[in-house]
């Protein structure tokens, strides 16, 4: 007689089971060994694409091939060319035997890393800790189609071991299902929201960036290095010709043509690495919630940020850039790693290129889904008298130190150096009262909605904007210069972008009110409140 459940069918989910009945032992073991054959095939272990064998061995072959040419061209002796052959042969070896070394696979629970030749390395990221993916594809990978995944963590790097893994070759088709698996994704582009994207007529505050100047010096140097490099020699002949002529011509128009040359070639160089960087941005919000940043014209790079780990956002103001109307827009997330490590921010917080600070301001209240930007809309507490008295001083000591050194240097060694260093020192008292003045203006701090503000810096003036329920601490820092005025720096810590962001220079029973306002009661254990005179008021 067979068994049967509530509802009289022995077919029916509800049905009771007899025990040692085989066929249900049958079907149970059946579904069991389904279930693990799947999570087995789940959890496979795969290797990376194999075209990395030939990218690697290409650019490898393609330094060595550069170095020969040097060599012949400068006429280096027959032993050092044949030194080149068996690194040409052994690279494409090693390339081989690292790849057949080196496997991955994406489990429900975790992504993992096998890899090494001499010294073997298993890595392992939960999956509940991924804060970031960065997809990126150089040249020479989009060439033979490959891209490099980076999943981040949220620590910076040095300060754990597993900060970021690395896959750095996949198909472009696997690195995007890689992705979408890692951030829970798996609608189409047509689905996303469009927040920003790049303007071209944006590209003119590409020589306010401070790579200008940098790029303007590093020309010259590379020059020098090119020249000696093919065999110029420019210690022995261009240089003391230069020298020879610069003594023969007036001085004057020669530094200023210099000078505007530095900038020509610094704002060239500038806008060239503008283009390359943001080409074909665009700022898109997945359905489920995931922000995607996507650019890159030689390396393309599309970053993604779970929104669920947003904390904030930085609107930050370079002065050449402030005096042209722009600002840098950062996110405060967890896994974006520091806004003052620039190349780091600009892989994976920089939410818009150098933009109008009217766009900035859009889309920061985009992401941040406000219908105003908190860091434009709170109207700041301004700071005491006492912040610019103490930038003030620093000035007047940073001054008098730069010209007092040059003065005692030119009693030592030449009259010369004396009218440098007061010269020197009349600059920087100038210098330095105009920027003291500024900076002090610049402090402020307020709450808005869910929101602290805070806003510092002259050279580079931050405004940030955190969530006060992301705010896990306050630090009450007095330095010993601070006391005399009654001033501190208040510092609000976060898991998400730098982890900590300041109110500098505020008096401390302002700055107490502030933590207190932002975030009530995270303060009350290290805080003893008041009483008014009848012993009732808190």
């Amino acid at each position: 007689m067979s068994a049967r459940g509530r509802n009289g069918t022995a077919d029916s989910p509800q049905a009771g089971a007899v025990p040692g009945d085989p066929t249900n032992a049958a079907q149970s073991g059946a579904g069991r060994a389904d279930a693990e054959a799947a999570e087995a095939a789940e959890a496979a272990w795969r290797r990376l694409d194999p075209r990395i064998i030939a990218v690697t061995s290409t650019g490898s072959g393609l330094l060595i091939i550069t170095a020969a040419v040097i060599m012949w061209w400068r006429d280096a002796p027959w032993w050092l060319h044949a030194a080149v052959l068996p690194p040409l042969l052994c690279f494409p070896v090693y390339e081989w035997w690292r790849w057949l070394k080196t496997t991955y696979r994406l489990t429900p629970e975790r992504i993992e890393l096998r890899t090494g030749v001499l010294v073997r390395s298993h890595r392992s990221i939960p999956r509940h800790r991924v804060r970031s993916v960065d997809v990126s594809a150089n040249p020479l990978r989009r060439i033979f189609g490959l891209s490099t995944v980076k999943v981040g963590t949220g620590h910076r790097a040095g300060s754990a071991d597993n900060a970021v893994l690395t896959l750095d070759a996949l198909s472009h088709r696997d690195a995007e299902t890689l992705r979408q698996d890692l951030v829970r994704r798996t609608a189409v582009e047509e689905d996303q929201d469009t927040i920003g994207r790049i303007d071209w007529k944006w590209l003119r505050y590409a020589p306010l960036s401070s790579w200008a100047a940098f790029l303007g010096l590093s020309a010259v140097g590379g020059t020098y290095e090119v020249l000696d490099t093919v065999g110029a020699d420019p210690d022995a002949v261009l240089i003391p010709q230069l020298f020879s002529w610069l003594s023969r011509a007036d001085l004057l128009p020669v530094i200023v043509l210099g000078l505007l040359g530095l900038v020509v070639v610094g704002a060239c160089g500038a806008t060239g690495l503008y283009v390359e960087m943001w080409w074909d941005f665009r700022l898109l919000r997945e359905p489920n919630g995931a922000l995607r940043a996507t650019r890159g014209l030689f390396v393309t790079r599309s970053v993604t940020l779970e929104e669920e780990r947003l904390r904030g956002m930085e609107i930050a103001e370079p002065l050449l850039l402030r005096w042209g109307g722009g600002a840098y827009t950062y996110a405060v997330a967890s896994g974006t790693g520091s806004a003052e490590e620039e190349i780091s921010s600009y892989v994976t917080s920089a939410m818009l290129p150098p933009a109008p600070l009217a766009e900035a301001h859009r889309v920061a209240a985009a992401v941040l889904r406000e219908e105003e930007d908190p860091t434009a809309s709170v109207r700041l507490v301004p700071h005491t008298r006492h912040a610019l008295l103490r930038r003030l001083r620093w000035a007047f000591f940073t001054g008098t130190g730069l010209g007092g050194l040059l003065v005692l240097l030119g009693v030592l060694l030449t009259d010369v150096l004396i009218h440098i260093g007061w010269t020197t020192a009349l600059v920087a008292y100038a210098a330095g009262a105009l920027f003291a003045r500024d900076a002090a203006r610049s402090l402020g701090h307020g709450v808005t909605g869910r929101y602290l503000v805070t806003r510092h810096g002259s050279v580079k003036r931050r405004t940030i904007a955190l969530r006060r329920d992301g705010v896990i601490g306050w630090n009450v820092t007095q330095w010993a210069w601070q006391r005399r005025s009654g001033l501190c720096t208040l510092t609000a810590t976060t898991a998400g972008g730098r982890g900590a962001y300041d109110v500098k220079d505020v008096l401390m029973p302002e700055g107490l009110r502030f933590a207190d306002e932002s975030v009530p009661t995270l303060l009350d254990p290290f805080v003893t409140r008041g009483q008014d005179r009848t012993g009732t008021g808190p």
